[in-house]
């Protein structure tokens, strides 16, 4: 094959590999995690999620009880403390990562950072931000059903929305993604995922 024509293919399909990420934002409690998985799962794209990130860390540099159980270190229990920072920036570097290797991908965190909508542009990636959102009394009730369950975290967050510091604004995703879906999953179990692939779709063509 000629060289320049070589060239001239490989220029052309690195235009079409634009990625489009899914990044899912919303406060704790309003079902973000499940719509991220289903998404992920209906789309059969990788799913990065800051919170598995943490918990890795939090693995990493754990102790083992004298039950033999494994005893993670002191900060993993801080709601938004550093190993959570730390954890934030592992996944907006692993974003940066898959996005400009032409990657699609479901990313699911609280909030959509300006710096991780920066990174997925900055990889010309196309970005579907999906806001999921609760009433307050169902995201009050499932924060109160996890926190019987002992998560130290679940207890905290739990306790700042009743204060009133979980307000819905502020988990809404930045200006600056190609399109925003909103998923209320108050009255349903089984997220609406149909809406969220239907942009993802438009998105593509």
């Amino acid at each position: 094959m000629d060289s320049a024509v070589g060239i001239r293919q490989d220029r052309r399909m690195l235009m079409r590999e634009r990625p489009v990420v899914v990044a899912v934002c919303g406060s704790p409690g309003a079902g973000k995690t499940t719509v991220a998985r289903a998404t992920a799962r209906r789309l059969g794209v990788p799913f990065l999620t800051r919170d598995e990130i943490k918990l890795g860390l939090g693995l990493s540099s754990a102790t083992v009880a004298k039950d033999g159980g494994i005893r993670p270190a002191p900060d993993f229990h801080i709601a938004g403390g550093p190993l959570s920072l730390r954890a934030e920036t592992v996944m907006v570097n692993t974003a940066r990562l898959l996005a400009s290797s032409g990657v699609s991908f479901v990313v699911e965190s609280s909030v959509l950072s300006r710096e991780l909508l920066d990174v997925l542009l900055a990889c010309d990636a196309r970005v579907l931000a999906v806001h999921v959102v609760a009433r307050e009394p169902v995201i009050d009730a499932r924060l109160r059903a996890r926190v019987a369950e002992g998560g130290a975290v679940d207890r905290q967050l739990s306790s700042r929305f009743r204060r009133g510091e979980m307000k819905r604004s502020i988990f809404e995703p930045p200006p600056g993604a190609d399109a925003v879906v909103e998923c209320d999953t108050s009255d349903d179990d089984d997220p609406d995922i149909e809406s969220i692939e239907a942009a993802f779709v438009a998105l593509i063509r």
